[in-house]
C-alpha cells in the first residue's frame, strides 16, 4: 500500500513539475519572477499546513524560520564558498535544528501562548540583524544571487533569462517538497498529527507521545520554511526587509484562503497572495484612486477575503473545490 502511495505521489509531483516548467517557458520574465515567488510561498505555506492544518499548532512566525534558512544560506555562500545547491541543503538542515529547539518550547505551549511566542521570534529578527551587523549586514543585509545556469542547460532547453533561471532553480525543490508532503499526508506520521490535532488526551491514551509528535512537527515544518527562506533570500538580498512580520502574516493568510488542511490549498493560497495585487491593479487601473487608497487596496481586499473565508468557507478554496467535485456512484 505504501509503495502504491509513493508511486502515485511521484506521478503527481512529476505532473506538477511539467506544468510549472511549461508555464516557465511561455510566461514573460515578469510573470516568471512571480511564479518563482509562488513556488517559494508554496513551500513555506506547506510548513503552516503541517503545523496548523495537520497538528493544530498555531504559528505566527514562519517568516522568522524562513530568515534562519535565508541567513544560513547567504553566510555559507559568502563565507565558506559553497555552491548554491550545497548551501540550500545546509540551510534546510540548520532550519531543522532550529525547529527542534523551538519545538521543545512549543510542546509545552498551545493556542495564543504558542502564537504569541512565535510572533515574538519574528519580531526579534530585525533586532538581531542590527545588533550583529558585522555578521548579518544590519538593515542593508547580505547581497547574494542564484549565479548562472550550468553550461549544458541552455543547450537542452534554449536560452535562459535571469527570471527563468530563478524559476527553474526553485522548481526541483518545490517538486521534492510536494512529493514529501504528499507522502506525509498519507503516512502514519500524518495520521498521528491529525490525532493530536483532534484530541490530545485521546491521542495520548491511544499510545501517541503527544510532546514528541509536536516537536517532530515543528522540526519538519521548520525544514520546509527554512528551505523556502533560503531560496527567497537568494533572489538578491538577505536582510530584515526580506523577512518582515508581514511575511509571516501573508503566509498565514494564504494558508487560510487556500485551505489549511490541503496541499492543493497551499498552492492556491500562494498563487492568490502573489497574483492578487496585480489582479486588483488590472481591475482598478482605469479608476482614479487616491494614493492613500490604491496603495493599501490589496491588503484591504486580502483582509476582506480572509474574513469571508473564515466565516463562510473555513475549508478555503481547496475545500470548496472538493465539496463541489462531482461524485460518481
Amino acid at each position: 500500500m505504501f509503495k502504491h502511495f509513493q508511486k502515485g505521489n511521484a506521478i503527481k509531483s512529476l505532473i506538477f513539475f511539467a506544468i510549472i516548467f511549461y508555464f516557465g517557458k511561455v510566461f514573460d520574465p515578469y510573470n516568471q519572477g512571480q511564479l518563482s515567488v509562488v513556488l517559494i510561498y508554496f513551500i513555506a505555506i506547506l510548513s503552516i499546513t503541517f503545523l496548523t492544518g495537520l497538528s493544530g499548532q498555531i504559528s505566527l512566525g514562519q517568516g522568522a524560520l524562513m530568515a534562519v534558512g535565508g541567513y544560513t544560506c547567504a553566510l555559507v555562500v559568502l563565507n565558506l564558498g559553497f555552491t548554491y545547491w550545497q548551501s540550500i541543503i545546509i540551510a534546510a538542515l540548520v532550519s531543522l535544528f532550529a525547529g527542534w529547539i523551538l519545538g521543545i518550547t512549543a510542546a509545552r505551549l498551545s493556542g495564543p501562548y504558542l502564537a504569541g511566542t512565535t510572533l515574538v521570534i519574528a519580531l526579534a529578527i530585525p533586532s538581531l540583524a542590527t545588533r550583529f551587523e558585522s555578521v548579518f549586514g544590519g538593515d542593508v543585509g547580505l547581497s547574494v544571487d542564484y549565479g548562472t545556469p550550468p553550461e549544458w542547460l541552455p543547450g537542452v532547453i534554449g536560452e535562459i533569462g535571469y527570471e527563468q533561471w530563478q524559476l527553474f532553480a526553485i522548481l526541483p525543490f518545490a517538486t521534492i517538497a510536494l512529493f514529501l508532503a504528499l507522502n506525509i499526508f498519507k503516512s502514519r506520521t500524518g495520521r498521528s498529527w491529525r490525532a493530536v490535532r483532534d484530541h490530545e488526551i485521546a491521542a495520548s491514551l491511544s499510545g501517541i507521545n503527544v510532546q514528541r509528535i509536536k516537536i517532530f512537527t515543528f522540526v519538519i515544518a521548520s525544514g520546509f520554511a527554512g528551505l523556502a527562506g533560503a531560496m527567497y533570500g537568494l533572489r538578491g538580498i538577505v536582510g530584515p526587509s526580506v523577512y518582515p512580520v508581514s511575511l509571516s502574516l501573508a503566509l498565514l493568510t494564504g494558508a487560510i484562503l487556500g485551505g489549511l488542511r490541503s496541499i492543493a490549498g497551499a498552492f492556491f493560497g500562494a498563487a492568490l497572495v502573489v497574483f492578487l495585487p496585480d489582479l486588483i491593479d488590472k481591475i482598478t487601473g482605469s479608476w482614479e484612486l487616491a494614493p492613500q487608497i490604491g496603495d493599501y487596496l490589496p491588503a484591504m481586499v486580502s483582509g476582506i477575503l480572509l474574513i469571508l473565508t473564515v466565516v463562510l468557507n473555513p475549508a478555503g478554496i481547496a475545500g470548496a473545490l472538493h465539496h463541489h467535485k462531482p461524485r460518481h456512484k
